[in-house]
């Protein structure tokens, strides 16, 4: 076996496993036994079979499929751009590597010590690059909220910048290889600043959009919540206004020396009413442990909107919770589709319930909610977050399959389903970053 055939496998196991590595360590990625045979012999194998034919625009067809498998696994957009960028740092670093070792080495003339020193260049340049990579996107998802169109437009801009690389590849002039691989590095690293500059703008312009979101869900939950007071206000005269003829009602019986009717109408009635009373009160009172306004309100709205429907609204908050670190409108968006998920359950079964907790675990807030459901109803907790899954219909069921979305985008917050007949739990854990 000759030094060129002996080159090229060990460029290419090199290449191809810095590549992996870049992206599943980026994405914290973990790959079962199966899908590390999948991509041995869908993606690394296939690739090195047709690199000697295509050249290095083969490489294109292990970033394809792998950007497919890594979108399948997460069902994240924007993990398609993490995969081409990984390509994007590796080139640089590729071309880094060439012309250090080009300028150390380039009058000993030993082949393989050249190339030992490009391997070792190469994988320290790829692990920082990675390693840097990873800390500005946790940075970024942590404070930005990626909208779909965010999402697209940068993983176009991802590819565009692929393709006009492996344009120059291509272009190489490989009787001047050392100064074709630096005037490419130039012209890489002009085009990297203006995706940099461009990803920049996209994100700045989705950034005050958000805010303007963010404020318009501000305002919208400040005034459910004024709402809700108006409509306990108003409820509270309403009793106070009943509560004469209450009176009265009970006065009636007692003339008449009605006791068994009085028994009645006390029993099944006015300790009824009083009882749902009750729970209502009970609730506003948990309420006010929790000291995120925005959040408090809808809760608030939520409870009221249980009530309307005759639907048992049981809160529990033992401690106070003063802060979630997940941006208020992810987290009202979140509370809202588990709410509205769980009051629509309860009302079509009878003596349905809503029961709603929040645990406070050292750096950990856990939110409980919990209903009761048809236990005529099969249901599947693999399914109930597939869009368009839904137990009440046709066109239903984006709830959850957007509860599932945002808890993906969000690193911090994990979602479990539990099925204990007759009810319906989910849990949300909340991390403190």
């Amino acid at each position: 076996m000759d030094v060129l055939t002996i080159e090229f496998i060990l460029m290419a196991i090199v290449q191809f496993s810095m590549l992996l590595f870049f992206a599943t360590y980026v994405l914290d990625l973990y790959w079962s036994k199966k899908q590390f045979l999948i991509i041995l012999f869908v993606i690394f194998l296939p690739t090195f079979i047709i690199t000697p034919f295509f050249g290095p625009i083969s490489i294109l067809y292990y970033l394809s499929v792998l950007a497919i498998m890594i979108y399948r696994e997460t069902k994240v957009v924007m993990n398609i751009l993490h995969v081409f960028m990984a390509l994007i740092f590796l080139v640089i670093g590729d071309n880094i590597s060439n012309i250090l070792t080009f300028r150390l080495f380039n009058g000993i003339g030993n082949e393989y010590l050249s190339l030992i020193s490009y391997f070792f260049f190469f994988i320290v340049f790829g692990l920082i690059f990675a390693f840097c990579y990873k800390k500005i996107v946790k940075y970024l998802i942590s404070r930005l909220v990626f909208y779909n169109f965010v999402s697209y437009i940068s993983v176009f801009l991802g590819i565009a910048t692929v393709i006009f690389m492996y344009i120059n590849i291509m272009a190489i002039d490989h009787d001047n290889f050392y100064e074709s691989v630096q005037k490419n590095l130039a012209m890489f690293l002009i085009y990297f600043l203006l995706l940099s500059i461009s990803l920049f703008v996209v994100l700045y312009l989705a950034f005050k959009q958000y805010k303007i979101k963010q404020r318009e869900q501000e305002m919208k939950n400040f005034e459910s919540y004024v709402a809700s007071i108006e409509q306990i206000n108003q409820d509270m005269r309403k009793f106070k206004h009943d509560y004469i003829n209450i009176l009265s009602t009970l006065r009636t019986f007692i003339d008449d020396k009605n006791y068994e009717g009085l028994h009645t109408y006390f029993y099944d009635h006015i300790l009824e009413a009083n009882h749902h009373e009750q729970l209502n009160q009970q609730a506003m009172m948990m309420l006010n442990n929790l000291k995120i306004n925005s959040l408090k309100g809808l809760v608030t709205t939520k409870i009221l909107q249980a009530q309307s429907h005759h639907v048992p609204f049981y809160i529990e908050i033992v401690e106070e919770v003063t802060d979630i670190d997940v941006d208020p409108v992810l987290l009202n968006r979140m509370v809202g589709i588990l709410l509205d998920n769980a009051i629509e359950a309860a009302r079509g079964v009878e003596n349905g319930e809503v029961r709603m907790a929040f645990i406070r675990m050292d750096e950990i807030v856990l939110l409980v909610v919990s209903n009761t459901f048809d236990k005529k109803i099969s249901i599947k907790v693999h399914e109930i977050y597939q869009e368009g899954f839904s137990t009440k219909g046709e066109n239903r069921g984006l709830g959850l399959a957007n509860l599932r979305q945002i808890t993906n985008d969000l690193h911090n917050v994990n979602l479990n389903t539990k099925i204990s007949p007759p009810y319906f739990i989910q849990e949300v854990e909340f991390q403190k970053e």
